[in-house]
């Protein structure tokens, strides 16, 4: 498939739009605005460092739009359009181009975005470029949280880099332990609508793509302060998988990534409020610590929590 090809076979596939839409193929895109500010974000997937193995081209095509999904869902903000620049090998035959057009399709209905336009090239590896815009009134930042506010998260962490393990190490795991872990890797789920109904209560708010333990560092820097954290969020089978293959349980959850949960702040005496709101979203709201006046990161016994995790070119 050439490149013309490649985009009418987007278009057809993924790119119908409704009135106020500019049709795909102009030298630009636009939309209908709303009320508030524009939000822009951009996220890349490259085939050797995001797609890993077993994970099926239409798979790779829904996990590039939820990685954007899954910033828009931390800032509380609804996305509206969506567009995709493709890097594609010539060993990438039709076949697998199509996948990729349905896992485009797929996170498009999930999250009712709006396919308007994008740009495809020769690449040696296969390369998604999407950006994300909306429109809002207010955008939840990293820098609100005050000394005294809890710190909260969306889920527990850990098992989806127990999945990367199991893929990429051998790792041994129990059968139901396995299809769970797996089952985050190869389907990530941005917290959208929990990210939408929190916005009102959350005072600094960030996605965990790149590690909770970045996540605490990145949030605690932005707002000038520290973070205490009172219990590490993680399913009690993860135990179990770390004891069988000697891995430490804190480092799979700290330091793995790839979660795609929201971290955030929450003050005090908002936290029932926030916790009902996440629920009516169908999402667990689970406090795990408390920001401080002390500049450190550290667990409830002192210890350091260092600043490391899913950093490219690291």
């Amino acid at each position: 498939m050439d490149e013309y090809d490649i985009i009418e076979l987007l278009t057809r596939t993924a790119g119908r739009l409704p009135a106020g839409y500019s049709p795909i193929g102009d030298d630009v895109a636009t939309l209908p605005s709303s009320p508030g500010r524009l939000v822009l974000k951009a996220d890349m997937l490259v085939g050797r460092t995001d797609v890993p193995p077993g994970m099926t081209w239409r798979q790779a095509g829904r996990k590039a739009v939820a990685m954007c999904v899954s910033d828009f869902a931390s800032k509380g903000v609804s996305p509206q359009a969506l567009m995709v620049s493709l890097g594609i090998p010539r060993s990438l035959g039709e076949k697998d181009i199509r996948a990729l057009a349905s896992g485009f399709r797929d996170g498009i209905d999930e999250w009712s975005l709006h396919l308007v336009g994008g740009d495809t090239n020769e690449a040696d590896d296969v390369i998604i470029d999407c950006i994300l815009a909306g429109f809002t009134d207010r955008v939840v930042g990293r820098g609100g949280a005050s000394p005294g506010e809890l710190v909260v998260v969306t889920g527990e962490f850990g098992t989806t880099s127990a999945g990367l393990k199991i893929l990429l190490e051998g790792a041994r795991s129990a059968p139901g332990f396995r299809k769970a872990a797996l089952e985050n890797v190869y389907k990530p789920s941005p917290r959208l609508r929990p990210g939408l109904a929190l916005r009102g209560f959350l005072s600094s708010a960030m996605d965990s793509s790149d590690g909770l333990a970045i996540c605490l560092h990145t949030l605690a820097e932005a707002s000038k302060v520290g973070i205490r954290i009172d219990r590490l969020p993680y399913a009690r089978q993860l135990e179990k998988f770390a004891s069988d293959n000697r891995y430490a349980v804190d480092e799979l959850v700290l330091y793995g990534g790839e979660e795609y949960e929201i971290v955030g702040t929450v003050p005090g005496n908002k936290i029932r409020q926030a916790e009902a709101a996440a629920k009516a979203a169908g999402s667990a709201l689970i406090v795990i610590g408390e920001t401080t006046s002390e500049r450190r990161i550290v667990t409830a016994g002192g210890r350091s929590i260092e600043k490391r995790g899913w950093i490219h070119l690291s």
